[in-house]
């Protein structure tokens, strides 16, 4: 009888310690690689089409800008510093914001009334 008594003891009374834990580690390496391929995925995704046209409008009577909006079919569209593929991106506009612009082209590139350029491809 004591010896059952003294097995339902141990059972009964486990020590925490003798659970099995399982740690998972993740290298840094492989986090890089998967931030790395979200970048390109969502680079890759950016929609292909759009339209481009602009409305003409009078502002305040003292310039005259013309309005756009952004279609992308719903990627983002960069706002870079002139007007080139390789200048710095200093913002971005999105799929269906409208935008005032100066009426400056410049090589398939449309300045932007508060600063920077677009490319006009993407403007409707």
């Amino acid at each position: 009888m004591e010896a059952l008594a003294l097995s339902h003891s141990f059972v009964a009374y486990e020590s925490p310690e003798s659970e099995l834990q399982l740690e998972l580690k993740i290298p840094n390496s492989a986090w890089i690689g998967v931030a790395g391929m979200a970048v390109a995925l969502s680079v890759l995704g950016v929609g292909g089409e759009a339209q481009a046209s602009c409305g003409y409008s009078r502002c305040g009577g003292h310039s005259r800008h013309s309005y756009a909006e952004v279609a992308t079919n719903g990627g983002r569209l960069n706002i870079r510093h002139r007007p080139d593929g390789c200048s710095h991106v200093i913002g971005k506009l999105y799929n269906g914001d409208n935008v005032a612009l100066t009426g400056r082209y410049k090589r398939g590139w449309a300045e932007l009334a508060g600063g920077g350029w677009v490319s006009a491809s993407w403007l409707s």
